[in-house]
């Protein structure tokens, strides 16, 4: 499952996605809505969101906790450069793992991190 962390809190994909926008929504912080969506920087309830299509992928990189021990830190999978490695969806990095020599057990141990996309307004 991918997840996001804002402000030092993880949150989970939701698999429903803001009807303004389209991007994912994440479990409300506000006990009085069900949803929140950072794009829009508003907090939604169920009408206000719709389920994710199977066309929406969100990019994602990959970590896992160091030595796998869930108290330590995360190591993130790094491309040639040294950066974190960005992949186009959580499908196609599974796929880069397994073909890499995981096995399909470890794949649950993994974190699956999304990173926002930038758009013309953040760039």
């Amino acid at each position: 499952m991918s997840c996001i962390f804002r402000n030092g809190k993880r949150y989970d994909n939701t698999n429903m996605v803001c009807r303004k926008c389209g991007k994912p929504v994440w479990e409300s912080d506000d006990s009085r809505y069900e949803y929140q969506c950072f794009t829009c920087n508003k907090d939604l309830h169920s009408i206000e969101v719709k389920e994710q299509d199977g066309l929406h992928h969100s990019p994602v990189i990959v970590g896992r906790h160091i030595n796998g021990i869930t108290l330590n830190d995360l190591e993130w999978l790094l491309d040639e450069n040294g950066a974190e490695r960005i992949f186009s969806n959580q499908t196609e990095a599974e796929a880069f793992l397994l073909k890499n020599g995981f096995a399909e057990d470890d794949l649950k141990w993994m974190i699956f991190l999304e990173v926002e996309q930038e758009t013309d307004a953040t760039r």
